[in-house]
């Protein structure tokens, strides 16, 4: 048209005549919208979280070049987390009310592909990196990176290569007819009847399928998320609105002078306490590097968990601290603020209970009564695509499946926080998170978020109808050898909605952390107990509790 115009002179009018024409003729090849809508999630995707990894890093990495690469691999790292997750409606449109050009099934391949180089090679490499990056100590930096990723590449290549080799068989459910009459059905007049004659006898049946390597590799990726979903969003999904109504309850006041004073000088004996403790803990380590066998391995073990123990008692530490702070400075915190988490809290339990009934009515009722139908999620995002308002059924599965993702996250801290002996803590904490901790729980998104496509897949199983991610999960990695008794089953299900039953059981029982994870001594303990209340600190430390002195 810019050609034409230049050789021609034509008047506005016809030369916008002619690009609305050529729109229209690109638009009936290519979906518009859809192309506008992937466009603006990418970018909404990047915003968010270049504003998310602002809002929680240190002090200290707030310039731009600091860490420049660490950065760039976080918000890359979170934006494909989200890409994965929006694939499902993506695959919709362009599946219904026409098949449309975009290669569904290629996009999924190559996105996965890309969420296992992240997993494997670019995350841990910036994890790795970020490690030594200050150390004056490690000479050769990026050997001691290489080295390390090798290392990781080869146990995770090898895994996936040799179960490739035995685990690969997909076995189809089809249903196998007899016909020993169809000589006879070419006399019938009626074609109704043909059917009945010819083949009249039908019985349940598999065809044996050898899945591709990127089918694997898919397979592969979701089963691993699995775990990590059922462990930390089941304690997620309760103790998201339950610790947001918390916080709005537990909200810093304002207090007197007196009480400042009185509550700054048990915060300040308890920092002292675990000031020398991490003065014992670090000669402890120093003691135990020198030593080598099996006991000096269990020793390390057990030296591991007293020092996440130490770090869930600064966690709580630093908590106290900075309630202290709000209210004696700030007179208390903000009520704009605080009615913030209170509807946070509300909206989560919202989001909680219809996930619940949803997993309930549609994916495990119908397994013992086939004739049972209820939609619930499904009926909602349909009833948006049906009306044309496909941007808010976009937006309502954004929420759901994003959430689950928040869950995920949350229940790593809070596991961290009463398991300690288990799990080191990452919490994310306002401009005072390190990014060792942001990648770590990077890489727990990345994870989760191959088990959450899955998953909503299956949740949303109307919804998801006639796309490229029906054929990919339902219609081959879920009848794999090995994987098909976890998925046919529904066992990740059913374990996500137990453990979820035990879990909010013992959330409601006990709603805030503390216990042994923040022993001092006696003392401090008793005015710290007064201060900030009996489900702040544990009881003291009795003489089965290994301590740094008996571990050495």
């Amino acid at each position: 048209a810019i050609l034409c115009n230049i050789k021609t002179g034509w008047t506005a009018h016809t030369r916008l005549s002619v690009l609305l024409s050529s729109l229209a003729a690109w638009n009936g090849m290519v979906d518009l919208f859809l192309l506008i809508f992937v466009i603006v999630i990418v970018a909404v995707a990047i915003g968010v979280n270049l504003r998310v990894l602002l809002y929680f890093q240190q002090e200290d990495n707030s310039k731009f070049a600091s860490s420049i690469v660490c950065k760039t691999i976080i918000v890359i790292s979170l934006t494909l987390a989200w890409f994965i997750i929006l694939l499902l409606p993506i695959d919709v449109r362009n599946s219904r009310p026409v098949q449309g050009v975009i290669d569904m099934q290629a996009m999924w391949m190559g996105t996965f592909i890309t969420l296992a180089v992240f997993l494997v090679v670019v995350v841990p490499g910036a994890m790795f990196w970020h490690e030594i990056e200050d150390d004056p100590d490690v000479k050769k930096k990026k050997g001691y990176v290489v080295c390390r990723l090798l290392v990781t590449i080869f146990f995770a290549g090898c895994a996936v290569a040799i179960s490739y080799a035995f685990l690969a068989e997909a076995a189809i459910p089809v249903t196998e007819y007899t016909c020993e009459n169809w000589q006879s059905a070419d006399v019938r007049d009626n074609a109704a009847l043909l059917g009945r004659v010819a083949c009249a006898d039908g019985r349940k049946s598999h065809v044996s399928v050898k899945v591709g390597f990127r089918i694997y590799l898919i397979a592969v990726l979701c089963f691993v998320g699995w775990f990590l979903l059922v462990m930390f969003g089941g304690i997620g999904l309760s103790a998201v609105p339950l610790d947001a109504i918390l916080e709005f309850k537990d909200r810093p006041r304002a207090i007197s002078e007196k009480d400042y004073q009185k509550r700054r000088k048990v915060l300040g004996s308890a920092a002292q306490a675990l000031l020398q403790r991490s003065e014992e803990l670090q000669s402890l380590d120093a003691e135990l590097s020198s030593q080598k066998g099996w006991r000096a391995r269990r020793k390390q073990r057990s030296l591991r968990a007293l020092y996440n123990r130490f770090k869930c008692g600064v966690n709580l530490l630093e908590d106290e601290h900075g309630k202290l702070k709000v209210s004696k400075f700030e007179r208390g915190e903000n009520l704009v603020i605080a009615t913030a988490k209170l509807v946070v809290g509300i909206v989560s339990a919202i989001l909680s209970l219809t996930w619940i009934l949803h997993i309930v009515l549609v994916v495990l009722v119908p397994q013992f009564h086939p004739n049972f139908s209820a939609n619930m999620l499904d009926a909602i995002f349909m009833a948006t695509e049906n009306s044309g308002a496909y941007p808010l059924g976009v937006a309502l599965f954004s929420v759901y499946t994003l959430y689950l993702l928040l869950c995920v996250v949350k229940g790593c801290l809070k596991f961290g926080l009463r398991i300690f002996f288990l799990l080191s803590l990452h919490p994310m904490r306002h401009k005072a998170t390190p990014l060792n901790s942001i990648l770590f729980n990077v890489e727990l998104l990345l994870i989760s978020s191959a088990a959450v496509v899955q998953f909503s897949q299956t949740a949303f199983a109307n919804y998801a109808r006639l796309t490229d991610a029906d054929v990919i999960f339902a219609a081959q990695i879920k009848h794999l050898a090995f994987y098909s008794w976890f998925f046919e089953h529904s066992i990740f299900v059913w374990a996500l909605l137990i453990w979820f039953l035990l879990t909010f059981i013992f959330l409601i029982v006990r709603p805030r952390e503390g216990g042994k994870a923040f022993r001092l001594n006696t003392s401090i303990e008793k005015e710290l107990a007064e201060i900030l209340g009996p489900t702040k600190i544990g009881k003291p430390a009795d003489s089965t509790t290994p301590q740094p002195e008996s571990l050495a």
